[in-house]
């Protein structure tokens, strides 16, 4: 059977009402696109008349799916099951992936989210959930990667029994019989035939291409793959730019608004690839400016707020002050508003290279910097000798009292200490793209690990 991508989705929307309709359809992906897609395939499988049955994937009832999927309806139309966030195609490919989602939501106070997706890890590892014995922190770190596919992860894990148990006690329990599997149950069904009219139409985030089950799909029904390269690379920012940019150009044409090339991406730039937030801004932003026609610059800068840059230069600000729970308050934020990680470190060590560089240029006698100096004089004695050499000429190209105020963070702290900053800030990096461990653990523990040493010098000094 053919298969469809985001640019294709259109001519499959088109030729439904010309074509029969296939018996079953999976989306997997972006979780906002997949359903942003499965409202307009209902629509389009629906228009000569139908009813859509909505089944939350992460407590069906797999045996009920079954029985209604097989059963004749007496309600005029299609009868389409939809199931969001299907477990049929997990297995260990997507573990990692479960139990980052699992630890994020803990961390951000959602327990059900968290509990659902630490639930859907352990179905992917072949492990009943419910049952206490299986506590992921009970497992050796040999059963563990047997199960689940990845090391196990540092720390205490005793949250996860816990969690566990209080949505079991919260979710009614599955009527699936002991001893049977899900795949195997819905390829039988399928494959034996259910009543013309009935769809099964299936959502993921994450499926394991490998398994049986899919490549079962991939043959005999149709696909969709909805899904958009990660990561910070040239294609991939391409990629994730040009899906933002559709759902806006949609925003824009429905509210009949328009927006320049530039203010879009100052947007996307402060929002960062989350397809549901931009589609939100966007609709703020219609809503805003009223009759006019076209939304600008002045009224992103009101509604969306500062950029991301200005954002990253609080943190720094903080770090260059010494100031450690600002630091930490600011870094927090900086996750909370969606700017990744990586780009939180890469900050970081941008800063901390070009206070190494000024704090060596301070060394050096011929360009007569000293602390205390005033802005004055190091725009009229020591810039004009610094841009003398064209080695620095991009990292002086600044406004004269931005560097000067920079030469002076600089000058708060030693060769040796900053170095040891690009050391911390290389493991972290190193942490964030081969552990688990979470984000806002590792960028706490930088920014604790910088800071610490240097206010437990200064306490020492006040005494």
């Amino acid at each position: 059977m053919p298969s469809f991508d985001r640019n294709t989705l259109n001519k499959l929307l088109k030729e439904i009402p010309d074509k029969a309709t296939a018996p079953v359809y999976l989306l997997f992906g972006d979780r906002f696109l997949c359903r942003q897609a499965a409202d307009r395939l209902g629509r389009a499988l629906c228009q000569g008349g139908g009813t859509v049955h909505t089944i939350d994937g992460e407590s069906e009832d797999t045996q009920a799916t079954l029985a209604k999927l097989r059963s004749f309806s007496l309600l005029p139309g299609k009868q389409i099951f939809r199931v969001n966030s299907t477990r049929l195609f997990h297995s260990k490919k997507v573990a990692k992936s479960l139990w980052n989602k699992a630890v994020k939501a803990r961390e951000g106070e959602k327990p059900e989210k968290a509990a659902q997706a630490l639930c859907a890890m352990m179905a992917a590892g072949g492990l009943d959930s419910t049952d206490p014995e299986n506590a992921p922190g009970d497992l050796s770190a040999t059963q563990w990667k047997k199960c689940f596919g990845f090391a196990k992860p540092v720390g205490k894990l005793d949250w996860t029994k816990q969690l566990l148990l209080d949505f079991a006690a919260q979710t009614p329990p599955a009527s699936q019989p002991a001893g049977t599997n899900p795949a195997e149950q819905f390829q039988q069904v399928l494959e034996d035939g259910i009543p013309d009219g009935n769809i099964l139409m299936l959502l993921a985030e994450e499926v394991d291409k490998r398994k049986k089950i899919f490549k079962f799909f991939k043959k005999k029904f149709i696909i969709i793959d909805l899904s958009v390269e990660s990561g910070s690379g040239f294609q991939a920012k391409k990629t994730q730019a040009s899906v933002l940019q559709d759902q806006v150009n949609h925003i824009l044409r429905k509210r009949k608004k328009t927006m320049a090339p530039a203010v879009a991406k100052q947007l996307f730039d402060r929002v960062g690839f989350h397809p549901v937030a931009v589609v939100m801004e966007t609709e703020k932003l219609a809503l805003y400016v009223g009759e006019a026609t076209e939304i600008t610059i002045n009224d992103l800068n009101t509604i969306v707020g500062r950029t991301r840059q200005e954002a990253l230069f609080e943190l720094t600000q903080a770090v260059g002050d010494k100031n450690l729970d600002n630091a930490l308050s600011i870094a927090t934020r900086l996750q909370e508003n969606a700017i990744h990680a990586l780009a939180i470190i890469a900050t970081l060590r941008n800063f901390s290279r070009k206070l190494l560089l000024f704090s060596a240029l301070q060394k050096q006698n011929e360009y007569g910097f000293f602390p205390g100096m005033s802005s004055q004089n190091f725009q009229q004695q020591c810039l004009p000798a610094l841009k003398e050499n064209i080695r620095w000429t991009k990292d002086l190209s600044g406004h004269p009292y931005a560097l000067y105020m920079q030469f002076t963070t600089a000058a708060g702290f030693s060769l040796e200490t900053i170095q040891t900053w690009l050391a911390l800030i290389l493991e972290a990096e190193r942490w964030l793209k081969g552990s688990s461990i979470s984000a806002e653990t590792v960028i706490q523990h930088l920014l604790l690990t910088m800071l610490t040493p240097l206010l437990k010098g200064n306490l020492q000094n006040q005494h």
